[in-house]
């Protein structure tokens, strides 16, 4: 069986095309050029769902502003300076449609990366009813909208009713539910305790005898294919470290390049290529984190080898 299907949900089909970027890997001064750069622009978000560490009040704060334009500008001038033309991905750990400036932050990026792919993640609640939000940030160059679906077939029927209302492909608005049912199943759910923030226990299937102690003893790849800027301008390790446990460096301060391909991120990728993950926050994490992302690893590995 291909091993996608044993841990992971149908959308990672998708994602791996975008990843792997369809086999043709760039490289700068020999350095492999990450294929995905993730954002979180907003420090909050409108749900508290149980498995996200937003249900957490002792740790997630709802904090209610997001990314500078200043900032944000500058950090497209970083991608820009190394031609970058893969994917900008509007996620993380908030609820981008909370922000006022996502239309203006969505042109810019736009604007000075034409060339790259700009999908938003969303759950999709606050442009139900105004879905004027949603059209025009297509109008100002958004791919994809990925709508997150977590309240059962209606939502999804509702959700498919406004992708066809508004005349968007199913690769401009894509569907993930994110549910169990009765008559398909879970789609291929896999809950993470995002690096340890989360205890994810009770949505584990208990009849599984293969869930691994921590640390897991095997490789990521994540670090070597996909970065996070938080909105004050962090670069974190990965898109899993919801407590923020292993920074960079700060993009207000840095190059984006530069912090790349710095010692710092090294060290890092160097422990998680010796399966080593005893080191914070890898330590705490239960992601099975390589399944997508090898031709990166390998040749970061190589570099590593040198």
């Amino acid at each position: 069986m291909n091993k996608l299907n044993n841990v992971a949900d149908q959308s990672i089909y998708r994602k791996q095309k975008f990843v792997e970027n369809d086999g043709n890997l760039r490289t700068i001064d020999g350095f492999p050029v990450f294929t995905i750069v993730e954002f979180n622009v907003y420090g909050a978000c409108n749900r508290s769902c149980s498995f996200c560490p937003v249900s957490n009040e002792s740790f997630y704060t709802n904090r209610h502003e997001g990314i500078s334009i200043k900032l944000f500008t500058k950090i497209m001038k970083d991608l820009e300076g190394i031609n970058y033309d893969g994917t900008l991905l509007i996620s993380a750990f908030s609820e981008p449609f909370l922000s006022k400036d996502l239309p203006e932050l969505v042109k810019i990026s736009k604007t000075i990366l034409p060339k790259a792919r700009l999908e938003i993640n969303s759950n999709g609640d606050i442009f139900k009813k105004r879905t004027e939000k949603l059209v025009r940030l297509f109008e100002e160059g958004l791919d994809t909208v990925t709508i997150s679906i977590y309240d059962g077939p209606s939502a999804y029927d509702e959700f498919l009713n406004m992708r066809n209302a508004l005349n968007l492909s199913e690769s401009q608005f894509v569907l993930r539910r994110r549910y169990f049912d009765e008559n398909n199943g879970d789609y291929g759910i896999i809950f993470s305790n995002r690096a340890g923030v989360i205890e994810i226990d009770k949505f584990q299937d208990k009849t599984n005898d293969d869930i691994e102690q921590l640390p897991l003893k095997r490789k990521c790849f994540y670090p070597f294919y996909q970065t996070l800027v938080d909105y004050n301008g962090d670069m974190i390790l990965c898109p899993h470290d919801w407590g923020k446990g292993y920074i960079v460096g700060n993009l207000s301060e840095k190059n984006l390049w530069e912090l790349w391909i710095s010692k710092r991120y090294q060290a890092a990728r160097k422990l998680l290529s010796q399966e080593n993950r005893n080191f914070n926050p890898c330590n705490k994490c239960n992601v099975i984190g390589d399944v997508m992302g090898r031709p990166n690893f390998e040749k970061w590995a190589n570099i590593n080898e040198q």
